[in-house]
């Protein structure tokens, strides 16, 4: 047997088919290593007719490319690479994600899979090697040293193994296999450990934070006896070191979401409900932080699949982020039909769900500015961790001043602001953070491809109309209920509201209902023009359809 890694780029082509329509087609670039796959396959969103595309052969440039499609709404393509059974030993497939865009011509990002080849004939591996160097740097040497004797032994924490085709040629980047070794031998830290301060992918010795504020309080009620709202500071070689290491994560990652908390938002104003914190009384006027800008542009450029979000603030999408690839798993200001969540309210279903299917399935999991004091969303942060225990994932990186219970599981802990870090981050991948202001519709009346019930459809459209005046009601799909709001238990989906007013200053809609007002974000004009939701949060009483 031998061993290598295996690299690729994967995404999507976009351009204009006119009237809001783009014409894009999935790729999975792989130069001269596609003789190492049998097959991929693309998975779409299941409205489509035929949602399942097999690619068995790739083009004379190596690439596997699916036919043209067309459409309004981005979503979240599975993609599995199943591996040529008489090259490849293990894996035999390998699974991942890519988030459409078609706020360009190409978006793409490159992903890898370390591989153990079967012994295989002198005129193969000359194959796979001729030429290999174009695709990537180094990928050319780093193949032909793969058909050595013996693969690498399992390498110390820092040792590098393979060029980072994102970055300049000659900075290193931590494979995925190195991480995932490194991680299934390294066990959990209790709080005494010193290593408590720094995750398992950082050894003894290294230096610790310095303590910045001291306090005596808990973070939260219930905290354990240990744990205190005292702050700290990673030193400014050990920041620098932990978020090189993060943006290696990044890039090797075959699926990274996000699990975030109030402490994200207290630059931008808006207070914490955490004990020691100094938050604002901003609201629904308050602006995004860079740490918002930030991981949009990540999402926007493939690094970032998923977001569940504890707070209420709409603050992602103000900076970008689309509603569809968003849950805001405890309610929202900006959408009536998922109200802010009363703490003996109950979730809503679908975004439970859906919450579990990315714990399940991410590679690695950022968490920021929570305190992980025991929530059912901390599931988040707590189940690739233990995956990352089998060698299966990367695990979490926790961001935070503050020290949580959760830190001993934690691949990477970072002792610093959520901005910070986003701005080192952004340096260390090259990354251009875009902090305009998105491009939402002018007009408050859009055409959007759903039915009367606020239901996508294929071949009618219709307006959503909210101009001031306009009638409309609240999706029977909704958790109006299971929210507890006292305010507005009296409104159900039959209750017919007013709109009273755009609002730009706090980019949101206006609309009474019986005395109650309820807001909706304006992005939602956008992701329902895309046709990217599953379910309109409000509707017309009388649409017009077209």
């Amino acid at each position: 047997m031998s061993c290598m890694e295996f690299r690729a780029e994967l995404g999507n082509t976009a351009k204009s088919a006119g009237e809001g329509i783009t014409a894009w087609r999935a790729f999975l670039r792989a130069g001269n290593h596609a003789a190492l796959i049998d097959r991929v396959i693309l998975k779409l969103h299941p409205t489509f007719k035929d949602p399942v595309i097999v690619l068995a052969k790739s083009d004379e440039n190596g690439a596997f490319v699916c036919g043209q499609h067309t459409g309004w709404g981005v979503f979240s393509v599975d993609v599995e690479v199943q591996w040529s059974p008489t090259l490849v030993s293990s894996p035999k497939t390998t699974r991942l994600s890519h988030m459409l865009s078609f706020s360009a011509p190409e978006t793409s990002k490159v992903i890898s899979e370390s591989l153990e080849l079967y012994q295989v004939a002198p005129q193969a591996r000359d194959s796979l090697l001729e030429g290999a160097g174009d695709l990537f740097p180094g990928v050319g040497r780093l193949l032909a040293s793969a058909f050595e004797q013996s693969p690498e032994p399992n390498p110390e924490p820092g040792r590098t193994l393979r060029s980072n085709p994102t970055l300049q040629p000659s900075v290193e980047l931590l494979s995925r296999r190195q991480a995932t070794d490194l991680l299934k031998r390294t066990s959990f830290f209790d709080h005494t450990d010193k290593r408590f301060f720094h995750g398992r992918m950082f050894p003894e010795g290294t230096a610790a934070p310095r303590m910045v504020w001291q306090s005596t309080l808990k973070p939260r009620d219930g905290s354990q006896s240990w744990l205190t709202a005292t702050e700290f500071q990673d030193t400014p070689e050990v920041f620098k070191q932990k978020v090189k290491v993060l943006a290696d994560l990044l890039q090797v990652s075959q699926k990274t979401t996000c699990y975030t908390g109030a402490g994200i938002s207290v630059a931008a104003g808006i207070g914490m409900a955490a004990v020691g914190s100094s938050g604002g009384n901003r609201g629904m006027d308050a602006e995004p932080t860079l740490t918002h800008h930030t991981l949009s542009t990540l999402h926007a450029a493939g690094y970032l699949h998923g977001w569940v979000q504890q707070n209420h603030d709409g603050l992602p999408q103000k900076a970008g982020y689309p509603q569809e690839a968003i849950n805001e798993i405890h309610g929202s200001w900006y959408d009536p039909s998922n109200p802010v969540v009363k703490y003996d309210g109950t979730l809503r279903g679908e975004l439970c769900e859906n919450m579990q299917e990315l714990a399940d399935t991410a590679d690695l999991c950022l968490v920021m500015g929570t305190s992980l004091t025991g929530l059912n969303a901390d599931q988040m942060a707590t189940t690739p961790a233990k995956r990352s225990r089998k060698g299966t994932s990367l695990g979490t990186v926790i961001i935070s001043p503050q020290q949580t219970a959760q830190d001993g599981k934690s691949s990477i802990r970072i002792f610093a602001q959520a901005d910070d870090v986003m701005r080192e981050l952004a340096e260390q991948l090259r990354l251009q953070v875009n902090t305009e202001a998105p491009d939402f519709p002018a007009s408050s009346r859009v055409l959007v491809p759903y039915d009367q019930a606020g239901r996508p459809t294929e071949g009618k459209m219709m307006y959503l109309d909210l101009r001031p005046g306009q009638k409309v009601r609240v999706s029977a799909h909704n958790n109006i209920e299971g929210a507890r709001q006292p305010s507005y238990m009296h409104i159900d989906s039959d209750t017919v509201g007013t709109v009273s007013r755009r609002n730009e200053a706090t980019g949101s809609i206006h609309i009474s209902f019986g005395g109650a007002t309820m807001t909706l974000g304006i992005w939602w004009l956008e992701a329902a023009r895309r046709g990217a939701i599953d379910q309109l949060p409000v509707v017309n009483m009388k649409p017009e359809i077209v």
